[in-house]
């Protein structure tokens, strides 16, 4: 007997299904379409893969809309709404409860294909047919991962709008037999208290635009390889790969600035493996773009491009198998949970290795390259050993965070490092010398042959800047790792040379200035994080004659038990003023300040340290920061019950 059940909104949920079916239906009649088209260079079947694509196109706006009217609404009788919103958070963190579940995730992707698709229908032009069959191939897998179909017993995909009751989770408990279930829920789990922050707004879906055009390089390789035109693509995929590397990175560095902000108390969430998932491809995607352009000024290192390219692409996928098949659950504090799709993802990924490998196989002899030996001084060698540098790096991290991976199918019982930070830092630490090194003198070489006197004149100006500024710094670092000096140094070198070459080769013009100011803004960046991770000082020690507990060490942590408080904290005292609630943040007013002991005058900042409330999930502390020049200042409030 049909139960009646009361209240629920089951329309939007048939009409999202809907285009969920239509959106893999029409991805897979684009792929069959363009396939044609490539094959019989036929106007009929590009017209009709076109369409295929605008219904896809439509459907994934659609389920977009329906999604978010769904969660806007609070319909809790949807799972996936139940599981990531409530009724309690704050409305601007809507859009972090859409892309929170693995769902919503593939959606964003799907998402960023459809409008890298019409950009590339409008641009690509005879290379339409061929990149346009690779990326709707993908969407069609991409599209199945939201299906949330059973078919001989195998789960394909995880459905958005599947019911509560019909969740394995609820379906056999007794409430969810009656009529008005609804009216006993009476709000949804909400979205992780540390995914409150302005960072998962943006974060996301900039990161996910960075895995999405990915798939642009290699899409025109595979095309290449199909109709033979080996060298053709490497001109039209160039920009686009540039575009990957600037807006993946980018995406990289917004997780990082919502990790230092919200988890890291001025240090860095390194080598967090769903970090690493990200990083790894864009190291070789850097690779890539320098092979590129190698072949693009002296036609060498053909299969090097195509090697790199492929790899990139297929750590791509590989990195969304390790978050998202639950293999990390328990190594990482953020990747997904296993929602039955590691069959699933696995197959994704490797139908993408082998096509590519078959392909590679198949053109190996018209790929072969006759080339002579080039120069050690020439600019195409440094820029190939700096490809290879950022290769062993990408590998080193891989196999590390690979552990989980090989334990399972092996059956072995590697254990990962004790230490994760300290560990990858004696990998990563000389090979960042290296790549800063590189990025330091690259540019002052020639292609083809450079000469030696002329370089090192070029280049002494910078060496001794940098040295006198890494002499100058010990004061201020103090003792210091050898190693991290060598680092400090070859940073400096790398932003001192590529300014130089800025300002004195260049004339301060803009136009051909694009690889000094990356090259500069990474060394920046390896600058800031060497500094930073070396110089996190506790500035909080307890000093009343009462121990914290295990949990708050002394060393680590003050108490203050009243607001007449005022208590001594590094060069600062600290004073509790307020507590105040506004929803379901809790926030503390805390003033710093310094006394001038001849004037009397005090001068200082407040600060004000939050607990979000969670009773599902347990209340989570944020810091608040402030910043300075040369530091910043991180509070922490952990609250006594």
């Amino acid at each position: 007997m049909d139960t009646n059940y009361i209240g629920e909104h089951l329309f939007w949920g048939k009409i999202g299904n809907l285009l969920v079916i239509l959106a893999g239906t029409a991805a897979l009649l684009s792929t069959i379409s363009y396939y044609f088209a490539l094959r019989k260079n036929d106007s009929a079947w590009k017209k009709l893969a076109r369409q295929a694509f605008a219904i896809e196109t439509f459907s994934v706006l659609g389920i977009f809309g329906i999604l978010f009217y769904l969660i806007f609404n609070q319909r809790f009788e949807y799972f996936y709404v139940w599981e990531h919103s409530n009724s309690v958070m704050p409305l601007r963190y809507i859009l972090s409860c859409f892309w929170e579940g693995q769902e919503g995730s593939f959606l964003l992707w799907m998402f960023w294909h459809c409008v890298l698709g019409w950009i590339l229908i409008a641009t690509s032009k005879e290379w339409e047919n061929g990149v346009m069959f690779v990326i709707s191939l993908v969407q069609v897998f991409l599209a199945s991962m939201i299906f949330g179909i059973v078919i001989f017993g195998h789960k394909i995909g995880s459905n958005p709008f599947i019911l509560l009751r019909e969740h394995p989770d609820f379906a056999n408990l007794p409430f969810i037999k009656m009529p008005d279930y609804l009216s006993k829920i009476k709000d949804g789990r909400g979205l992780n208290p540390l995914l409150q922050n302005y960072w998962m707004t943006i974060h996301p879906p900039t990161l996910f635009l960075g895995f999405a055009s990915t798939v642009v390089p290699f899409a025109f390789a595979i095309a290449a390889l199909i109709q033979k035109k080996y060298t053709e693509w490497i001109k039209p995929a160039l920009p686009w790969t540039v575009f990957g590397v600037m807006i993946l990175g980018t995406g990289i560095l917004m997780g990082a600035a919502w990790a230092y902000e919200s988890l890291s108390f001025g240090g860095f969430w390194a080598w967090d493996p769903v970090e690493n998932a990200s990083l790894v491809p864009w190291m070789t995607m850097v690779g890539l773009l320098h092979v590129m352009l190698i072949y693009r000024y002296r036609t060498r290192s053909l299969m090097s491009t195509y090697i790199l390219d492929i790899a990139t692409f297929f750590l791509i996928l590989y990195s969304t198998f390790l978050t998202r098949s639950g293999i990390l659950g328990g190594s990482s504090v953020h990747a997904f949970t296993d929602l039955g799709m590691s069959g699933h993802l696995l197959i994704y990924m490797l139908f993408f290795l082998v096509l590519s490998i078959v392909l590679l196989v198949i053109n190996r002899k018209a790929l072969k390259e006759h080339t002579e030996e080039e120069h050690v001084s020439s600019r195409e060698f440094w820029m190939f050993i700096g490809m290879l540098v950022l290769v062993i790096g990408s590998l080193q991290i891989t196999f590390t965070t690979s552990i989980p991976v090989f334990n399972k199918l092996f059956g072995s019982k590697l254990a990962p490092p004790a230490d994760p930070i300290d560990h990858y830092n004696q990998w990563q630490v000389p090979i960042a010398i290296l790549v800063s090194l590189l990025l330091a003198i690259g540019q002052y070489f020639k292609y083809k042959k450079s000469d030696s006197k002329e370089l090192w004149k070029k280049l002494s100006l910078s060496l001794i800047i940098a040295a006198v500024i890494t002499g100058l710094s010990a004061f201020y670092l103090g003792s210091y790792r050898v190693h991290y000096y060598f680092l400090f140094f070859a940073s400096v070198f790398a932003f001192v040379a590529n300014f130089d070459y800025f300002i004195r080769t260049l004339k301060g013009k803009f136009e051909n200035s694009g690889p000094s100011i990356a090259h500069a803004g990474i060394a920046l960046i390896l600058l800031g994080a060497l500094i930073s991770n070396s110089k996190k000082e506790v500035i909080s020690r307890n000093l009343k004659n009462i121990d914290l507990g295990k949990d708050m060490p002394n060393k680590e942590n003050i108490m203050i038990e009243q607001q007449t408080d005022t208590l001594p904290m590094g060069s600062y005292f600290v004073s509790y003023t307020k507590r105040e609630q506004k929803g379901v943040n809790v926030y503390f007013d805390i003033d710093y300040y310094k006394q001038n002991p001849s004037t009397g005058k005090r001068t200082g900042f407040p600060s004000q340290p939050l607990v979000q409330l969670n009773e599902r999930m347990g209340n989570v502390a944020e810091p608040a920061t402030k910043h300075f020049l040369t530091q910043d200042i991180y509070t922490h409030h952990l609250r006594r019950t």
